[in-house]
C-alpha cells in the first residue's frame, strides 16, 4: 500500500509549509493551490472518510478550519472564503481533509452546477425515507 503524503506531512517525513498544528490537526499550505493561501486541514489521526472521523477530532478540526479561515481574510484581504470537502471518488487524497480556499471575484473558481430537476413529489418522498431512516439510527 501507498503511503498517506498526509501522514508523511505530519510526521515530518515529507516537507510542507505548515501554518498551524496542534495534537490533533494539522494545518499547511497546498501544493497546488486554487488561490495563494489555500489551506488544507487535515487530522493528526489518518481517516480516509468524512463518515469515519471521530466527533471529537471532527469537532476540533472545523474549529480550527474557521481559524485559519479567519486568518487568511485578515492576512490576504479576500472577497471571501471557500470551504471545500470532498469524499468518495471524488478525493484526491485518502486522508479527510477540508480546504480553506481564499476566494477572489473573478478568480476563475466555481462550481458548474448541473440542471437537476427535483419535484416535490420526489423531495417529499426523500424527506420521509431520510427521516425514517435517522429514527432507525
Amino acid at each position: 500500500m501507498e503511503e498517506c503524503i498526509f501522514c508523511g506531512i505530519i510526521d515530518k517525513k515529507v516537507a510542507a509549509h505548515t501554518i498551524y498544528e496542534n495534537e490533533s490537526v494539522c494545518c499547511f499550505l497546498d501544493t497546488h493551490p486554487i488561490n495563494k493561501g489555500h489551506i488544507l486541514v487535515v487530522p493528526k489521526i489518518h481517516f480516509q472518510e468524512f463518515s469515519e472521523v471521530d466527533i471529537h477530532i471532527l469537532q476540533e478540526v472545523i474549529r480550527i478550519a474557521q481559524k485559519m479561515a479567519v486568518l487568511i481574510e485578515e492576512i490576504l484581504h479576500t472577497d471571501g472564503i471557500t470551504v471545500l470537502q470532498e469524499n468518495g471518488i471524488f478525493k484526491d487524497i485518502e486522508h479527510y481533509h477540508i480546504h480553506i480556499i481564499p476566494r477572489y471575484r473573478d478568480d476563475g473558481f466555481y462550481f458548474v452546477e448541473p440542471e437537476t430537476v427535483v419535484t416535490q413529489e420526489d423531495s417529499t418522498k426523500l424527506k420521509e425515507q431520510m427521516r425514517v431512516h435517522l429514527d432507525t439510527k
